[in-house]
């Protein structure tokens, strides 16, 4: 349905390079006084930390059109719902004139449901290689925190051992977060393929029935109603499935919160 684009929040905009720009300065400050092992792992979280800030500006972004395009989904299965009533009105008092105004009406409704559905299905394709990115950055985080166990184990103190046990479980889970995320959403991209093949698949019969319709033959009206029924189901599934993004989307929101969370106490304790 209504579609609103996130690419300029995702890329990132002014505010991400001035956000990036004061956490490398602190980092270097920070390294000026480190040793090379302080100083990388300040590196790292400060990465992590930045990521994580990243990732939780986009949920909220997202929340927001997720709102707003819930809102409009429902306003258009109910303005399709209100165009079909008169179009039925139409029928059974034989007005013909405006059967056909309505049917015109009807027909452009649903082409302009056919071009928001494209551009859902083209966010969609980048939400899930947003997710798949997510998914590689978090593999690294894993990568390195069992190497950093295999030294611990190594050559590391009781302490260290046991904080390193704990990074690895933490980035673990936040590992199972990310393939969930990735799986719904390549879910919600082919179902947005599904409903827009759909949507056109119905555009062309309803055209190919126009002069069939134009003599008012029974039967061609019979699949002209189908038809229309048909779109407005798929209008229905699409609003539901606006109301799950947003769902996923405050999960995610949650998951990004505890990650800050335990990033936070990790930099707050002696190494």
């Amino acid at each position: 349905m209504k579609s609103f684009t996130l690419w300029k929040i995702r890329d990132g905009g002014a505010g991400v390079g001035l956000l990036g720009a004061a956490a490398w300065i602190v980092v270097s400050f920070a390294l000026g006084a480190s040793t090379p092992g302080q100083a990388a792992a300040g590196a790292e979280q400060a990465a992590g930390a930045g990521q994580n800030a990243r990732e939780a500006r986009t949920d909220r972004a997202e929340i927001a059109v997720d709102r707003a395009q819930l809102r409009n989904d429902v306003g258009d299965v109910r303005r399709l719902e209100r165009l079909l009533l008169r179009l039925d009105s139409a029928q059974k008092a034989g007005d013909k004139a405006a059967e056909e105004r309505i049917r015109t009406r009807l027909h452009g409704f649903l082409r302009g449901e056919r071009a928001e559905a494209r551009r859902d299905l083209a966010a969609d394709r980048r939400e899930s290689a947003r997710s798949r990115q997510e998914v590689r950055s978090e593999r690294r985080e894993v990568a390195g925190d069992k190497s950093e166990l295999d030294k611990a184990r190594a050559s590391g103190t009781d302490a260290e051992r046991l904080d390193a046990r704990r990074d690895l479980a933490h980035d673990r889970a936040d590992l199972r977060d990310d393939r969930r995320d990735r799986r719904d959403d390549r879910r919600d991209r082919a179902a947005s393929r599904r409903r827009l093949d759909r949507q056109r698949e119905i555009l062309i019969e309803l055209r190919k029935m126009e002069p069939d319709l134009s003599h008012g033959d029974s039967s061609a009206l019979a699949r002209e109603r189908s038809l229309y029924e048909e779109f407005l189901r798929i209008s229905r599934e699409d609003a539901a499935a606006t109301g799950r993004e947003l769902r996923e989307d405050r999960r995610e929101l949650r998951e990004d919160r505890r990650e800050r969370r335990d990033d936070r106490q990790e930099s707050a304790e002696p190494r």
